[in-house]
């Protein structure tokens, strides 16, 4: 065989490998949407006004680095206390060890996780929703896509389902 004839069929291979690919890729349901946009830029908002304290706006949680925004020692006492007492680590809420953790379990285990969470530092104006909207948010920020419905309490889709990014 000649070193052209070679080049060739590798090139066949590889135009081959990737239009198998692409029709796979294709071939793949799109993620299902569980929340709608309004609901997550009002979970957004609830995220701000409680979460990042302890989760942080990026929502990567604590390491217990002291650089970590905003500092330990400008929260609340009760929150101190709860990060102290964790060694200055919180869970992430976003990114791959999230995924690894969550990924597998459904957004109504989320939410119900969510609502315990908030419901230890109750911040003003919270009500029934609260958790479904910042649910909504963690979900687009790990890469789900919103739809024309609103999550609710008993929507039970895995979280890695809807966060798959679609083609």
């Amino acid at each position: 065989m000649t070193i052209q004839s070679r080049t060739r069929t590798r090139s066949l291979a590889v135009a081959t490998a990737l239009a198998g690919g692409l029709c796979v890729a294709a071939a793949q349901p799109p993620a299902p949407t569980v929340f709608s946009a309004a609901q997550a830029e009002a979970g957004r908002a609830a995220y701000e006004n409680t979460c990042v304290k302890c989760h942080t706006v990026t929502l990567r949680g604590r390491t217990g680095d002291p650089s970590e925004m905003p500092p330990v020692s400008s929260l609340p006492a009760d929150m101190q206390k709860m990060i102290q007492d964790r060694l200055g680590k919180v869970p992430p809420l976003a990114g791959p060890y999230f995924m690894a953790r969550w990924g597998t379990r459904t957004t109504e285990d989320l939410s119900k996780r969510i609502q315990e969470a908030i419901g230890g530092f109750p911040p003003a104006g919270t009500n029934d929703t609260t958790a479904l909207k910042i649910t909504a948010y963690v979900l687009q920020v790990n890469g789900a896509r919103p739809g024309t419905q609103e999550l609710t309490a008993t929507t039970a889709v895995p979280v890695d389902l809807v966060t798959r990014v679609r083609q």
